[in-house]
């Protein structure tokens, strides 16, 4: 009995690669990572063209030491321009539609700044 058990394994052995090639696979390969559509697309906006007498914001989220940077950017642009007011914002990586309207209200431009 056990040898014709083994018997019949060789043989579907011997014929398995025969019955593999006669079948025909299609594979599809598919993205882990889903398909994303593109963010939407904005122009970014015009430059001022002067610093001088203009509101300049601020913008940090936080992270440990920009406070000495940012500190040194607006005496910086105190001593360049006496005239010129700094605003600062301290907020999150993503500051929102709501937070940037504000922003925009109330500053010529901005400087933004996240860290790393």
């Amino acid at each position: 009995m056990k040898r014709l058990l083994q018997g019949m394994a060789v043989g579907v052995l011997l014929l398995l690669p025969g019955l593999l090639q006669a079948a025909e696979v299609a594979l599809e390969v598919l993205n882990p990572r889903g398909e994303i559509p593109p963010p939407p697309f904005h122009a970014p906006s015009e430059r001022v063209s002067a610093l001088d007498g203009k509101t300049v914001g601020i913008y940090w989220i936080g992270k440990a030491g920009g406070d000495n940077f940012w500190d040194g950017v607006e005496q910086l642009l105190n001593e360049r321009y006496p005239n010129t007011k700094t605003v600062r914002y301290q907020g999150p990586f993503d500051l929102g539609d709501e937070r940037a309207t504000q922003i925009v209200k109330e500053v010529d431009t901005v400087l933004y700044g996240v860290g790393d």
